[in-house]
């Protein structure tokens, strides 16, 4: 508490969250947050394990609550926050409290700390609005963030955007627990994100969102919503379409959020990382009475380094700044401070290109139309009858376009192709004197089609070591659907 700007912590209390929780987490961290402090409801949907891949990178102090000694949620999520409260006073500037479909955003800074050290000094809490945001017309749970995903939002008549949710200085903090909005802070110390003094003690203020706001994403896709619904059916939410037809209010477009998205791809680099990793472990883990495959201890697969032209005579080059891959000639790319793209085939999946940066780690490696986040994206090789390659994302069957630039200009690739012909089409070229960044066992088995997730198992589990994400995924990659989806059923999160 002692540093030039002042330290903070979120209180998080969530239950079944699988699909956002990695991004929540992944865009407090981003906004400078120095600890999580989550409260998992005893999820059944691997929430409790993506938390514990991210605690791997960041601070976060995961507990699980006890719903057998206290059955009341409400109650259970009052003692969590008084607990969080308790535990950071003396330790913490500033503590808030949000929900899972909850996120904090600051207007003109990417800072929290930075924007809470402008804070009066006699400031004990603040009052952030609610921005209630629709479904932006989507069914289906998206692959990306929330806030990538849902970006349109209600209007200020909507009048439930006047619930604000509170970040307070756990000093000022009394024991009384008022409700998750409002806390026992003096009134003449609650303020509003601009610094002025609150209207009144209560959740329920003046609509503020000029400085800073709470975006919340309370309906998300129609699967969401359902997913919801059954969870919180007795409790507060009853089996109909009416919370639907209240909050999905898609009357205005907001993209000024999408800024942060660069920091928080790179934040959650490492939670997708440890996740998969955790994954290939609990595999491991369930199948050690497996019969094992033959495996060449210590023997590691060196791959073949490749680049792709196209037939525009352009290659894959990375925008550092932006993190995008492009489509440019040599010169072009020198000129506008491009990096080369390089791909690494290994012998065991020869069908698979993991595309990769020399020097660049834990960034994001972005082709636009492809949502995975990810510093080595993975594709499939796939021949055409010119007999040259097309590059297709394995996770959804897309193919990557080569654009052709103007002259001396560099130009987006787009992984969104659903048929590929010329604009599509690459030739291999044979790379030297480049080191591929991983390595990885070789694999005593081609996965393909025809492998089962039996087979995956045994694999797994007959490894000298448990396999890297990238070896782990490449044989994701390799087989049926069926096999993966089997897989995924068997590592929650």
């Amino acid at each position: 508490m002692s540093s030039s700007l002042p330290s903070v912590a979120i209180a998080l209390f969530v239950k079944n969250e699988f699909s956002d929780i990695a991004g929540w987490i992944a865009w407090h961290i981003a906004l400078g947050v120095k600890t999580l402090f989550i409260f998992e409801d005893h999820s059944s949907d691997g929430t409790w394990e993506i938390i514990q891949a991210a605690a791997k990178s960041y601070d976060i102090r995961a507990v699980r609550t006890d719903p057998a000694s206290e059955p009341s949620f409400y109650l259970r999520q009052r003692d969590s926050f008084m607990a969080a409260a308790e535990e950071c006073r003396g330790k913490y500037d500033w503590l808030g409290f949000l929900d899972g479909d909850e996120y904090l955003y600051l207007r003109h800074t990417d800072s929290l700390p930075q924007f809470l050290a402008g804070m009066p000094p006699d400031a004990g809490a603040i009052a952030f609005s609610w921005r209630i945001y629709g479904s932006s017309g989507k069914v289906v749970r998206p692959h990306t963030t929330a806030v990538e995903a849902f970006t349109q939002h209600s209007t200020p008549e909507l009048g439930d955007n006047e619930l604000v949710k509170s970040f307070v200085r756990p000093e000022k903090m009394g024991r009384e627990y008022i409700n998750p909005h409002w806390f026992d802070v003096p009134v003449e110390n609650y303020v509003r994100p601009n610094g002025e003094k609150v209207e009144q003690a209560l959740p329920i203020q003046r609509i503020d969102w000029s400085d800073a706001f709470v975006m919340h994403f309370i309906c998300r896709s129609m699967e969401h919503y359902i997913a919801r619904v059954k969870r919180r059916m007795h409790s507060d939410l009853p089996d109909s379409q009416g919370p639907w037809h209240r909050f999905d209010h898609n009357d205005l477009t907001d993209l000024e959020p999408l800024r942060n998205i660069r920091a928080v791809h790179n934040t959650l680099l490492p939670i997708y990382r440890s996740m998969v990793t955790a994954a290939a472990q609990a595999l491991r883990n369930s199948s050690a009475s497996e019969k094992k495959m033959p495996f060449t201890e210590g023997e590691i697969e060196k791959p073949r380094l490749v680049r792709f032209r196209s037939i525009h005579n352009t290659y894959l080059c990375y925008a550092p700044t932006t993190q995008e891959v492009f489509n440019a000639t040599q010169g072009a790319a020198e000129e506008h401070g491009m990096l080369p793209v390089y791909g690494a085939l290994f012998p065991s999946t020869p069908d698979l290109v993991t595309l990769f940066v020399p020097g660049i780690q834990n960034r994001n490696v972005l082709l636009i139309g492809d949502e995975r986040v990810t510093d080595q994206p993975i594709y499939r090789m796939h021949k055409l009858p010119s007999g040259k390659l097309a590059l297709m994302n394995p996770m959804n069957g897309l193919f990557v376009c080569f654009i052709p630039p103007n002259e001396g200009d560099c130009r987006f690739v787009e992984a969104n192709r659903r048929d590929a012909d010329a604009w599509e089409s690459a030739t291999l070229e044979v790379v030297h004197g480049v080191e591929y960044p991983d390595s990885r066992f070789s694999l005593p088995f081609h996965p393909n089609s025809g492998t089962s997730s039996a087979e995956i198992m045994e694999w797994v589990a007959s490894a000298p070591i448990p396999p890297t994400p990238n070896a782990f995924l490449s044989v994701l990659y390799s087989v049926a659907p069926s096999a993966r989806e089997d897989i995924s059923h068997r590592t929650p999160g």
